[in-house]
């Protein structure tokens, strides 16, 4: 009996062992891992986060004239004078260049002659019938009126041929090209295929600012949306001017929508041409899940974030909404409250890489 006490308390004791060993190599194993972790590379992270903020986007755009047309002669003619060249100004209604075609004044003179002969005989006609109608048949005045008002509209169309003869600013603006010299024979706009151009007129007065803004701002630009506008070549001066129409679509190639800002330009300092920097203040929703600026990463074209998983990098494209100095919205769907972003690092570290991710 008591040699099977002793053999049971062996057992105990042998158990005892076991299991404290057990404890004491899962202690060592732990252990071990966490200082395996401690020595993997440590990076910055930091959680997204629900922001409100006004954006601000810079783009490029350029000045344009607010109208701008090629003006072509109206009649055929040899140019006898023109009063404008490059540079000048124009008034609305101005005569910048006057033509001369003989064959249109000979044909002005006889159909003047024939007009006269035809309103004497159709009055005399109607005067007769008026006092004698039975000696004057209806038929013969009616005749003759008929003949009259055909004279009257050839008459009329000649004279409104003559007139094109002089070619008129239609706006005011300033001469911006000249194509021909006195003496030049020009053809009818209207009908020759490829008519010479006399002058160019570009109105400047305000001027048509012109920009591409990038899908992802393009919800939020509407019209009346207030802007600075600032002309390198100009000294940085800045302008302070609001949207006045945009496209409203998307083009499909380049995924961009094309917004217009009326500029005053009384003072001429503007040259269509110029390049244009920007600033539009765009105001964004409440709340929007957003990161800061130094968690983007660009290369090849491509922006995307680093993020930590379970220990691991992993690389994820990032669409980008609204955006200020210091943060952009995350449109991502796999991008949550919980996310870890790194922040610093990046550069340390790549895809598929066990770091050790120390929270901001």
């Amino acid at each position: 009996m008591k040699s099977l006490l002793n053999i049971k308390q062996g057992i105990f004791l042998l158990l005892v062992g076991l299991l404290f060993s057990a404890c004491k190599n899962e202690n060592q194993v732990k252990n071990n891992l966490d200082k395996k972790v401690d020595n993997f590379q440590k990076v910055a992270v930091e959680l997204p986060q629900n922001r409100s903020f006004t954006a601000e986007v810079l783009i490029t755009g350029i000045a344009k004239p607010n109208q701008m047309v090629t003006i072509y002669a109206m009649e055929s003619g040899v140019l006898s004078r023109i009063s404008k060249d490059i540079g000048d100004k124009v008034s609305k209604g101005e005569t910048i260049a006057v033509l001369k075609n003989p064959v249109l004044i000979q044909e002005q003179i006889k159909l003047r002659a024939k007009f006269q002969a035809k309103k004497i005989t159709y009055n005399r006609l109607k005067t007769v019938f008026e006092k004698t109608p039975a000696l004057t048949p209806i038929q013969l005045v009616e005749s003759a009126e008929a003949d009259f008002l055909v004279s009257k509209a050839s008459l009329i169309a000649i004279e409104s041929r003559i007139s094109f003869l002089t070619i008129k600013a239609p706006f005011s603006g300033i001469i911006s090209k000249r194509f021909v010299d006195n003496g030049a024979m020009l053809q009818n706009g209207l009908e020759e295929v490829n008519p010479k151009a006399i002058v160019e007129i570009q109105e400047v007065n305000p001027v048509r600012l012109t920009l591409t803004v990038p899908e992802s701002d393009a919800v939020a630009i509407k019209t009346g949306v207030g802007v600075q506008v600032t002309f390198p070549e100009l000294s940085g001066e800045t302008y302070t001017a609001t949207i006045s129409r945009t496209s409203g679509v998307l083009d499909s190639s380049s995924g961009t929508m094309q917004v217009e800002i009326d500029i005053e330009n009384s003072k001429e300092k503007i040259i269509t041409g110029m390049y244009a920097k920007v600033l539009l203040r765009i105001q964004s929703r409440a709340c929007i899940l957003s990161l800061p600026i130094i968690t983007k990463v660009n290369t090849n074209n491509e922006v995307f974030v680093l993020v930590v998983e379970n220990n691991v990098v992993k690389r994820l494209p990032v669409k980008i909404g609204l955006s200020d100095k210091d943060y952009f919205e995350v449109i991502n769907a796999e991008i949550t409250p919980k996310t870890q972003v790194i922040t610093n690092g990046k550069g340390l570290v790549n895809e598929g890489q066990i770091v050790t991710p120390i929270l901001k």
